[in-house]
């Protein structure tokens, strides 16, 4: 199965998925009262617009390049995952503000019905299982928006287990329990939101993670197998997932263009064997050139900004 096919197969199930689940809790939730339940039918709810933005911002992404957009439609998954970042906000302060009002004004009871605990334990359930496909998914076709789904989906099983803790402890008498895990509740909600919105922040920034730029090191290994001298301005972002590569090399001055040619194509092919690679451009220079260059990384300025953070 290809990649789109996979994750459009997916993303249809998490709607299906997260539509039968939020219409079992906010039903239940309305008619038994619980202010727990009810939040998570809510937060729920706001899964299906976010599986919905996660599948047309894929789709979007997995759209060829052409003359407006030479580099493909990728950022459109870090969009789309943004837009999901800001549902999950909205949701997180609308619970925070509804349960804490609850709690203060003791707008709560004692539930007498097994239906909140069925809801809890089919919802954990549910989560669980749109997690592990929506994260191996994400994880095996680098996409953003379904990996940043399924973080949102992990976080849900979290709070779907603290409804379940919270209808036992009500059940047998400590009824303030509901609001209160509708609170905590609310502040997982709120730091997920702000996680999936500061990582793709990153990403539309060209930004690498820490754990990413083992990338450069490979570049400079390249370089030095090929026998180009002096690689500089050096330059890698995300595209799609992979790395697309920007540098500057220099060689003997007296070299031949198609001796110079030979060696950027040994370099792009050591750089291939990784699978993560979207393209690479190589610009060549003679050799001490003098030309400022103010953009990009040496090897030198590279281990010096590596030995800084370490």
């Amino acid at each position: 199965m290809n990649a789109d096919k996979a994750i459009r197969k997916v993303a249809l199930i998490a709607v299906l998925t997260n539509v039968l689940l939020a219409v079992l809790k906010v039903t239940v939730g309305l008619l038994f009262k619980s202010m727990a339940v009810l939040a998570d039918g809510i937060d729920t709810s706001t899964d299906i617009l976010t599986s919905s933005t996660m599948l047309i911002a894929t789709l979007i992404s997995r759209r060829p390049p052409d003359k407006e957009h030479p580099y493909g439609h990728h950022k459109a998954e870090n969009i789309g995952a943004k837009i999901i970042s800001f549902v999950i906000f909205y949701a997180g302060v609308s619970l925070l503000v509804e349960s804490a009002k609850r709690l203060i004004t003791g707008q709560y009871e004692i539930l007498v019905s097994f239906w909140p605990l069925f809801a809890a334990i089919l919802s954990v359930s549910g989560k669980t299982f749109l997690f592990v496909i929506e994260y191996t998914t994400g994880n095996k076709y680098k996409s953003n928006s379904m990996v940043a789904e399924a973080k949102n989906m992990k976080n849900d099983i979290m709070m779907s287990s603290l409804v379940f803790v919270g209808v036992v402890l009500n059940k047998i008498g400590l009824a303030w329990m509901d609001p209160l895990v509708g609170i905590v509740m609310s502040g997982i909600i709120i730091k997920v939101a702000w996680e999936v919105f500061e990582e793709n922040t990153h990403d539309l920034m060209d930004g690498l993670k820490d754990e990413e730029m083992w990338i450069y090191e490979k570049v400079f290994e390249a370089c030095q197998k090929c026998g180009a001298l002096n690689p500089h301005k050096v330059r890698v972002r995300k595209v799609g997932g992979k790395f697309d590569i920007d540098m500057d090399i220099e060689v003997n001055g007296e070299m031949n263009v198609r001796d110079a040619h030979e060696i950027t194509k040994c370099i792009k092919k050591h750089l291939f064997e990784t699978k993560e690679i979207y393209d690479v451009v190589i610009h060549v220079e003679p050799e001490a050139n003098d030309e400022h260059e103010p953009f990009g990384l040496t090897k030198e300025t590279f281990k010096k900004d590596e030995k800084e953070k370490n």
